[in-house]
């Protein structure tokens, strides 16, 4: 989001000292479109973001504003988050499963959020019934559309003109959606109908189709993807599968979208022998028959796809999105080392051609594997899927999760091992080509000519460099000519500072040595037509070097987790942490420092934690190392590393738990609040240059006992209380690039005189 402000709940419980940020806990996002006042909106986890988009290129630099306007039912706790945007009528639903039945938590807007005085509040929802009892507990779905025909008698002085359905799977069930509607708008709904006995796996979004017929795509029918019919307004329903697709193990949701003659387009992870395709097929029989069975992802030699998703909008025309990888094998596969980007695949003659895109060319949005079997795993950060609409124009618009975020990922080698683990979340908008609403293409629609779109800008400073890098997904259908590149000292003040070729996707700024300053910059794409909108700005600030450790995470100046959120003691609140390599070793540094350390608690701990499969070699259920300090009950200090391990409670519900593995010699503690931890390379993994460590963050524990001094959480399913500071890994993404053991060039800040370093006795 333009705009980052924090919060105080999430998914994860309220967070008395903690600071989190919209948009970047963002997993399995629903996306929808209000056509009667153009608003999009993004819901996950326990946020609705509502987008509203300025395609004039704004002098302010803002072609997109966000708020959070959270529903009242969406508070404290959630498992599943769904959206859905009826856009015929404008009104949005947000859904929050909490594992319990009989009820699914659930409220609506009819104004993108807004109360009556035009501001983001709970005042701008209504909360709703939720479902129909049982509401089942895992994978819900909402949707809604027109009546079929016989219309059902409705509540009096009903005037809400579409039926609104709820679904959702019951894990105890046959794992099979329980359906059920309501003809109030949502407000109250009738009783849940079991769909089937016959099907498993995930299902995906409920969809109507103009006639209201019903579908519920199902990943597992007799072997092969389904759609679940109804034909009575969810009273009963049929089965009808998709010859030419094949169950996927994982649990992938297929999904459908239907166009306005009630053309169906369904889409699957259709399972290979060596991964799986982007199969799509047609059906204008309410899916009795399927036609036009293609894999989309052929065309870039994709051998595996996840969490596709479907839009339709006039007759013929409809859109599918995937995440895609060129590598084959398990996807899932913690040994998987593939790269992923996001493709688009669009239909204008009903699905007898595609044509896919790669919307992020240069610029992965996921390193190695998709986790897609439940429960808790470092690479499930994307969750269970994504989701695709239309605005009232005809664009295009997927709002997806980026696991790869910021520089220092996006710009790692094809062959780097590791992940920065993010859960941003993205809208992709189209901005040119022909629409899925046809009076709104451009003229000449096969051959239009438009200006670029803006590339997509990520930046790596590091030392007395800024490197800088730019995926250009729209081309305006001409060649780019050359890319300018920007820079300034202040925001929205850039000046030209270099010109490149039209194949270039990379460019360091050599120049950008003056550490006092932050440094800002804009990449303009060029071709014949004109130049793309330069709204694209991306922010360069100092971070240090790779010899005396990057701030990968920073508290916010002032700590404003202490003043709203409740007070943590200086010698727990964390105001930085680091990651760098000291030249001529074969060592990583890490730094924590907190406020102040001239006190030093009791049974207390400061971590800092990053992901690695690496881990598994010393537990296989370890996905985490760990390296820090430790007080014991007589406020002694010893320094260690080890495993973090979360042991699953039932589908998604863990502990965190730590194994000691050996001290770390070398380590100290000085007054003013600075740890170094000194951690030899080959004891977490013997990562080697230009591999990534994701996800690193800094937690710090006090009030330890017998039972919980290996916990990094308490055994209560809502709580992150022991965690000081800043526990969102996506803003920015913490993640560290090794350079391995090389000297730092070029001028470094000027040291702060700090007390000499305390060691504990005997570490």
């Amino acid at each position: 989001p333009g705009i980052l402000v924090p919060v105080t709940d999430s998914s994860q419980g309220p967070t008395p000292h903690t600071v989190e940020y919209m948009g970047h806990d963002a997993g399995e996002p629903s996306v929808g479109n209000n056509w009667n006042t153009g608003v999009t909106n993004f819901q996950s986890d326990l946020q609705t973001l509502f987008i509203k988009f300025d395609d004039s290129c704004p002098s302010s630099g803002q072609s997109a504003t966000w708020y959070n306007s959270p529903a009242p039912t969406s508070q404290l706790i959630d498992s599943d988050p769904i959206g859905f945007t009826d856009r015929q009528t404008g009104r949005v639903f947000a859904g929050e499963l909490t594992l319990l039945s009989p009820t699914c938590k659930v409220s609506f807007t009819d104004t993108d959020g807004l109360d009556a005085l035009g501001q983001p509040d709970y005042a701008g929802w209504t909360p709703s019934e939720g479902s129909g009892i049982p509401s089942s507990v895992d994978h819900e779905t909402i949707g809604g559309g027109p009546y079929h025909a016989p219309i059902p008698a409705r509540p009096p002085g009903t005037i809400y003109p579409n039926a609104v359905y709820y679904a959702s799977q019951s894990l105890v069930v046959l794992n099979v959606p329980q359906a059920s509607r309501s003809d109030d708008g949502g407000l109250t709904f009738g009783p849940s109908v079991l769909t089937t006995s016959a099907c498993g796996g995930l299902h995906g979004h409920i969809k109507v189709a103009p006639d209201g017929t019903v579908f519920i795509p199902n990943n597992s029918c007799s072997g092969e993807g389904a759609v679940l019919v109804s034909q009575d307004n969810g009273i009963t329903w049929s089965i009808r599968t998709v010859p030419g697709t094949t169950s996927n193990p994982a649990l992938q949701d297929p999904q459908v979208g239907i166009d306005n003659n009630g053309r169906v387009y369904f889409v699957m992870s259709s399972a290979t022998g060596t991964g799986s395709q982007a199969v799509v097929a047609t059906s204008d029989d309410h899916g009795a028959t399927w036609n036009n069975v293609y894999d989309v992802g052929a065309a870039y030699k994709l051998q595996n796809v996840f969490y596709p998703a479907a839009v339709a909008a006039d007759g013929g025309r409809a859109a599918v999105a995937f995440y895609g990888s060129t590598t084959g094998g398990d996807g899932s596969a913690n040994s998987f080392n593939g790269v992923w980007h996001l493709y688009v695949a669009n239909t204008f003659d009903g699905g007898q051609t595609w044509t896919t895109t790669d919307v992020t060319p240069n610029d992965p949005m996921q390193r190695g594997c998709i986790w897609a079997h439940g429960g808790a795993d470092i690479c499930r950060n994307l969750l269970d899927f994504f989701d695709m609409t239309v605005d009232k124009q005809g664009r295009v618009e997927v709002g997806y999760v980026d696991g790869c975020t910021d520089g220092t990922c996006a710009q790692a080698a094809l062959t780097a091992k590791g992940n920065a683990y993010t859960a941003r979340g993205v809208i992709a908008r189209q901005s040119s080509g022909r629409r899925l609403i046809a009076k709104f293409d451009p003229p000449n629609p096969l051959h239009a000519k438009s200006a670029p779109g803006m590339p997509s800008v990520t930046q790596r400073r590091v030392g007395p460099v800024v490197h800088l890098a730019w995926s250009e997904a729209d081309t305006g259908n001409s060649t780019i000519k050359s890319y300018q590149i920007l820079r300034g000292t202040t925001s929205n003040a850039e000046t030209l500072l270099t010109t490149v070729s039209g194949t270039q996707t990379k460019y360091d700024d050599l120049s950008a040595t003056d550490t006092s300053k932050t440094y800002y910059y804009k990449v303009v794409a060029v071709n014949c037509v004109g130049t793309s909108c330069g709204n694209n700005e991306i922010v360069a600030r100092y971070l240090g070097d790779t010899c005396t450790g990057l701030i990968l995470q920073r508290t916010p100046p002032g700590h404003p987790e202490q003043s709203s959120q409740g007070l943590a003691p200086a010698s727990l609140a964390i105001d930085y942490i680091a990651a760098g390599e000291p030249p001529g070793t074969n060592n990583l540094l890490f730094t924590m420092k907190v406020t102040s350390l001239s006190s030093l608690p009791t049974n207390s701990r400061w971590r800092i934690v990053w992901n690695s499969y690496s881990a598994q070699t010393y537990n296989q259920a370890a996905e985490q190392f760990y390296a820090g300090m430790r007080t014991d009950q007589n406020g002694a200090v010893t320094f260690e590393y080890g495993t973090v391990a979360t042991a699953v409670v039932g589908l998604v519900i863990g502990v965190p738990t730590e194994t000691p593995i050996g001290a770390l010699p070398g380590s100290s503690f000085n007054a003013d609040g600075t740890i170094t931890l000194i951690v030899p390379k080959g004891a977490v993994g013997n990562p080697q240059p230009g591999d990534l460590l994701g996800a690193v963050n800094g937690r710090t524990f006090t009030g330890d006992t017998s039972e919980t001094q290996n916990l990094e959480r308490s055994t209560l399913l809502v709580d992150h209380t022991f965690v000081k500071a800043q526990r969102d890994n996506g803003h920015p993404a913490a993640t560290y690039m090794l350079v391995g053991n090389v000297a730092c060039a070029g001028p470094t800040p000027t040291p702060t005189p700090k007390p000499k370093p305390t060691h504990p006795p005997h570490g």
